[in-house]
């Protein structure tokens, strides 16, 4: 199971961002994927007409987007559940048999703030695994793999998996590092070198662009550098649970999300 993507399906519509984009991170990882949309308990219904309606939606939701994305993907191995429950704690309890969750947004480009899902958000938050937020792209270009170090043993593993992603996307890796105007540029330049360092060791084909933000603070300069790329790393402190990012880098990047965004878990 560790092999797999877990792609959780809001039911909003056939064609999902999230699902295209675990779809082909799958496909080209060589990885599984499982689509998985879950039901509301009978309490989220007036009537119980109105579920047995939900239940048959989503099952038509699960087949046409794993025919669609067979069809696209022929090489991926696509499984579908359908489950009941409270969505992101369900979502969130299947998160550590699982190598990464995707989960989307439930709003359109160009807006953020408190428009985020809260569903979504809640699986951010709680899972177990690295989890990506896919949010709906605007017609743009984008180029660039962002990752935020600060020098903490988290940001080392987003580090990493950034330099991973830029491999896998043959792009650049662009490392951001946020000192505000509180901290001196030399502390900054110390956290940027070491990370290039390890990633010239580690990831010797990647080619790197270093930002060192002197001006924002660390959620800021994250969500300005990511406004263009095609991804953005960061690392999550803690073992999840609503009391770790709440009030943190993490949460205020959510609420502006840019570009597809991986959390990567200690």
């Amino acid at each position: 199971m560790k092999k797999q993507i877990l792609v959780a399906l809001d039911g909003s519509r056939v064609g999902s961002p999230v699902a295209d984009w675990a779809a082909a991170r799958a496909n080209s990882l060589d990885l599984g994927l499982t689509l998985v949309h879950v039901v509301p308990g009978e309490w989220a219904y007036p009537r119980a007409n109105d579920r047995q309606l939900e239940l048959s939606r989503a099952e038509d939701l699960l087949t046409s987007e794993a025919q669609r994305l067979a069809a696209a993907f022929p090489r991926v191995g696509i499984t579908t559940q359908r489950l009941s429950g409270e969505p992101a704690a369900t979502i969130a309890s299947l998160s550590p048999a699982y190598s990464m969750v995707a989960v989307g947004t439930d709003r359109g480009p160009g807006t953020e703030g408190q428009g985020y899902g809260s569903v979504s958000f809640q699986v951010a938050v709680t899972s177990k695994s690295d989890v990506a937020v896919v949010p709906e792209f605007a017609p743009q270009k984008r180029s660039g793999v962002v990752v935020g170090v600060d020098g903490s043993a988290e940001s080392v593993d987003a580090l990493d998996q950034g330099a991973r992603e830029a491999q896998r996307l043959n792009d650049e890796l662009i490392i951001v590092h946020a000192t505000g105007p509180e901290v001196g540029p030399a502390d900054g330049g110390h956290v940027l070198s070491a990370a290039v360092q390890r990633v010239n060791y580690e990831f010797p084909s990647v080619v790197m662009k270093k930002v060192l933000d002197t001006t924002r603070g660390p959620g800021e300069a994250l969500i300005a550098a990511a406004r263009d790329a095609q991804l953005l790393v960061m690392g999550c402190k803690g073992r999840g649970g609503l009391s770790v990012l709440l009030g943190s880098v993490a949460q205020h990047v959510l609420l502006h999300v840019q570009c597809p965004t991986i959390l990567t878990r200690p």
